[in-house]
């Protein structure tokens, strides 16, 4: 039953994303029903999905982030509640289709897994499988043979689920061609405004109204709750006076590397080629090995002519015109068995034919580049840095964990710590919540460890918080403000200018839904008092300037046969924007290249949507708990 799979390339893409590191998140969580009494993360109709299943796949995805994103990657994203239950319904997910796979006795046999694994481009070296290159590969994703060969069994189980519903979907070339013509339609609009601010001076608003609105907000007219800190930094930038390095550590890295400040030696060549397709037959093959020795011969006998006989029978469009000049090259910008024979040549050697997965080679050789070293001088301050900033990460890690005991240790004040490890305690002005996020490099938990009771009525330290890879910040409030009503006389005149707009939106919106009323009616922009503004080009992806989305949809929706047509809206400032369609153009008759383009695309789309239902229809019938209070734990390191 599961032969189909060597027929099918959606098995493959799946091995290649855990190979590759992607990662993507998806998936609604409010689907699921909540519980806290559970004793695991999750349970899918019995099966569960353990707290240790959860922490790995969390573990997993955060070194694979860490590893595309880099410098860039920041482990807090994994705090977010969106993105942990993002994981939990790909687990999920999967226990629902294991499910459904026993259920149809689907199972995958040690040969076929076998079988798929070898047949992976990534494992295999010279087109034939590498048991060293296997496990190489997986090293380098932290994952063993073990690990993976059960990852990849139970992907295989499920993918005769998936591909004939994600795979299989198919859209008509008509409804092709109609989705592109409308989404590449243009409309000619035309835009007046009428704003807000010729209004206000027509509103008049008496104290009561202003004392009425401060006594019925009062929780919207809070001052924030405020701190004044003092914080340290731990950082490699804070450690930079703690790395010296000396002369001698420069010159050493130098003379036992001198290969990394240099230039390889180049080899300049030409070369005929008499190409030979993968799929060629043995015929085809020897033929092809006849003419390139023929070729040899004849240029041998006659090197000056090397390049006329190339422009006229090499094979290799982007090299022929040119004589079958290469220009300069290292060797390991060449296939291997082409650089071996270029490199061990001198000039003015004819060598070959050579065989390469393109075909046959005749080489000439024509110039040497010998290998140079750049002069100490030349690169001794970027060895320095190199140096420096290793010592430094070696040294971050004893001094992070020597800063956090500190500040643990320590808890009452950061001047012993700054002391102990050479830091300096720095000091902010009252900050509210947002203020105090925005100084850690926007870290939500160092913000919630500040405004924790302890931190506000003990003012003992927080904990030192990764906010960034390799920074920690440890903080301690000085002062605090709680949060509290301003004053009546501080606010009231805002509230006066707040009321006194809200009543010039009311009336600028009123008149506009008139004007737009007289226009339909066929009264013309002189009759009404409005301007439009120079017409511009719209389609369903290009939002003009200020143009609120859901007007561009109306504009889309007005009846082509029906011009001039006018929709109006309420615009960003408050005031209100009447738009008018006075042309629509169709796009030209769509190529072959883009339908098929757009089909796959359209395909690709339906598919997932099918899938996406596909485990809704799963899940409706199954009972699926999670464990709200297990998903807020950190993973067990």
């Amino acid at each position: 039953m599961f032969e189909y799979v060597d027929k099918h390339k959606r098995i493959a893409q799946v091995v290649l994303s855990i190979i590759t590191l992607t990662f993507v998140f998806f998936g609604t969580y409010s689907y699921f029903q909540r519980s806290s009494t559970l004793p695991e993360v999750a349970d899918v109709g019995g099966d569960k999905v353990t707290q240790q299943e959860f922490d790995q796949a969390i573990r997993d995805q955060q070194q694979r982030m860490q590893a595309q994103l880099k410098e860039n990657y920041d482990p807090t994203m994994f705090d977010s509640p969106e993105v942990r239950f993002a994981i939990v319904d790909q687990l999920v997910n999967q226990k629902l289709l294991d499910r459904e796979a026993t259920a149809d006795r689907l199972r995958v046999t040690d040969g076929q897994l076998q079988g798929f694994i070898m047949s992976i481009p990534a494992f295999q070296e010279d087109g034939k499988f590498s048991a060293d290159r296997y496990k190489l590969v997986l090293s380098g994703q932290d994952m063993t043979p073990a690990s993976f060969e059960q990852r990849l069994r139970s992907d295989m189980r499920v993918a005769p689920l998936q591909e004939p519903i994600a795979a299989g979907s198919v859209v008509a070339k008509p409804s092709v061609e109609r989705y592109l013509t409308l989404l590449e339609q243009k409309r000619e609009v035309a835009t007046a405004t009428i704003p807000v601010e010729p209004f206000l001076k027509d509103v008049k608003i008496d104290d009561a109204a202003v004392r009425k609105f401060y006594d019925d907000n009062q929780a919207a007219l809070k001052s924030p709750e405020q701190v004044k800190l003092e914080y340290l930094v731990l950082s490699p930038d804070t450690l930079a006076s703690k790395a010296a390095v000396t002369p001698e550590e420069v010159k050493a890295r130098y003379d036992s590397n001198l290969a990394a400040y240099g230039q390889p030696e180049e080899r300049s060549a030409s070369h005929i080629l008499i190409a030979v397709k993968p799929d060629a037959s043995a015929a085809e093959k020897a033929a092809a090995k006849k003419k390139a020795e023929d070729i040899a011969a004849q240029v041998r006998a006659n090197p000056g002519k090397f390049a006329e006989i190339a422009k006229a029978q090499s094979e290799d469009p982007g090299s022929a015109p040119q004589g079958g000049d290469l220009g300069s090259f290292a060797h390991d910008t060449m296939v291997k068995p082409f650089a071996d024979a270029a490199f061990a040549a001198k000039v003015g050697d004819i060598v070959g034919p050579v065989q390469t997965d393109f075909g046959w080679h005749v080489i000439k050789v024509t110039g040497i580049t010998p290998a140079k070293v750049k002069p100490f001088d030349e690169v001794k301050g970027d060895i320095e840095k190199q140096l420096k900033a290793a010592k430094i990460q070696q040294q971050f890690g004893t001094e992070a964990e020597k800063f956090q005991n500190l500040v643990y240790e320590q808890a009452d004040s950061l001047q012993g710590v700054a002391k102990a490890m050479g830091l300096t305690v720095q000091t902010t002005p009252f900050l509210a919540r947002a203020q105090v996020q925005q100084l850690a490099q926007n870290n939500v938990k160092f913000a919630d460890a500040v405004f924790a009771p302890d931190s506000l009525t003990q003012k003992r330290n927080t904990d030192a918080i990764e906010i960034a890879p390799n920074t920690l910040m440890a903080g301690r409030v000085v002062d605090s403000k709680p949060a509290a009503v301003r004053p009546f006389d501080e606010v009231k005149d805002e509230i006066r200018r707040q009321l006194q707009r809200r009543e010039a939106v009311a009336l600028a919106q009123k008149a506009g839904a008139e004007k737009l009323a007289a226009l339909e009616a066929g009264k013309s922009d002189k009759d009404v008092g409005l301007a439009f503004g120079k017409p511009v080009d719209l389609t369903r992806n290009q939002v003009g300037p200020g143009m609120p989305p859901d007007a561009l949809v109306h504009i889309f929706q007005v009846n082509e046969q029906k011009l001039p047509g006018y929709i109006g809206a309420t615009n960003a400032q408050g005031g209100y924007s009447i738009y008018r369609v006075t042309k629509v153009t169709n796009p030209p008759a769509l190529d072959d290249d883009r339908l098929k383009t757009a089909s796959s695309r359209l395909s690709d789309q339906v598919g997932r949507e099918l899938m996406t239902a596909y485990l809704a229809s799963l899940r409706a019938r199954t009972d699926v708990q999670i464990n709200q209070a297990a998903l807020d734990k950190k993973p067990q390191q």
